[in-house]
């Protein structure tokens, strides 16, 4: 019997969604509230005129950040430390879309922990028991400064869909912080339903919003369902050389170049021929005069 609780694992992905979980987001930084609620902190965030994200080709809105400890996701058959959870709303109807990023334990820091760890101790501060709510007062709070631009797993459940980054994109918090976080709220038992797992391995688009709420259609290529096998790159700064080869642009300039090769070619050819029949022309022979017959009388 398989395990209820879905494992965030490249060994457990059916396939590449390049296509169908194209993440393309732009946020903007913005006042919050949290709540301590037992279980879970809630965090406010605050509406724009714009729709800060667009998903499969949907718009969509935050509409609360959530976090755990420890996660709610089993990670390569683990629990993490801790996971936040930013839930969006469609604007136009349709599924519910949540961004969930776990968090690691790790002397590491970044723009995203220092954020994290502001929230946790202003909790931790201000809102230590169940109920009790404060005004964060965090400057930069911009999720734009949270979610790794890094490949991500998605699935989906009957009115959900969810993506996730692994463990290797963790958000690394300190052990302090981490036990500070385990003191303010409690573990939720709480399963995430099994689901098949796909994986983008181009991550999300970040800054595609322009104008009135217009938006550039830049779809990475892939197919949402064709089964492929997973690579899970822990090089950060590799380049995806399949992509610049199968790029329309690339190809052109291959093609470019190959023409223009060829036509040198041709040019170089025609005027060696012509330079050889210029300077070796063909000659008719000549036949020798034979001298005239005297006529007799």
């Amino acid at each position: 019997m398989s395990d209820p609780n879905i494992n965030i694992s490249a060994k457990n992905v059916t396939g590449k969604c390049d296509l169908k979980c194209s993440y393309a987001f732009k946020y903007s930084e913005s006042d919050s509230t949290a709540k301590n609620n037992g279980a879970v902190i809630n965090l406010t965030y605050d509406s724009i005129n714009v729709s800060p994200v667009v998903y499969n080709n949907e718009k969509y809105n935050v509409s609360t950040i959530e976090i755990f400890s420890p996660s709610l996701h089993t990670f390569n058959d683990n629990l993490m430390p801790g996971e936040i959870m930013i839930e969006h709303v469609p604007v136009k109807g349709g599924n519910n879309m949540t961004v969930c990023i776990p968090f690691i334990s790790s002397t590491e820091t970044s723009t995203a922990s220092v954020l994290i760890t502001q929230i946790i101790k202003k909790v931790a501060t201000n809102a230590p028991s169940e109920g009790d709510s404060t005004n964060l007062n965090i400057s930069n709070f911009n999720l734009q400064n949270i979610i790794p631009r890094k490949p991500f797993f998605a699935y989906s459940t009957g009115n959900k869909d969810y993506i996730v980054f692994g463990e290797l994109d963790a958000v690394p918090l300190s052990s302090s912080t981490i036990t500070t976080l385990q003191q303010i709220i409690t573990p939720l038992p709480l399963l995430m339903p099994n689901a098949p797992l796909y994986y983008n391995s181009n991550g999300p688009i970040a800054g595609l919003q322009i104008g009135d709420g217009l938006y550039i259609s830049c779809q990475p290529t892939g197919s949402s369902q064709d089964e492929t096998a997973v690579t899970y790159d822990t090089n950060s700064s590799s380049v995806d050389f399949s992509n610049i080869y199968n790029s329309p642009i690339f190809k052109l300039i291959i093609m470019i170049i190959v023409g223009c090769i060829l036509f040198i070619i041709v040019f170089y050819g025609i005027s060696a021929f012509y330079r050889y029949l210029s300077e070796d022309e063909l000659k008719l022979p000549t036949f020798p005069k034979f001298p005239k017959i005297p006529k007799n009388g």
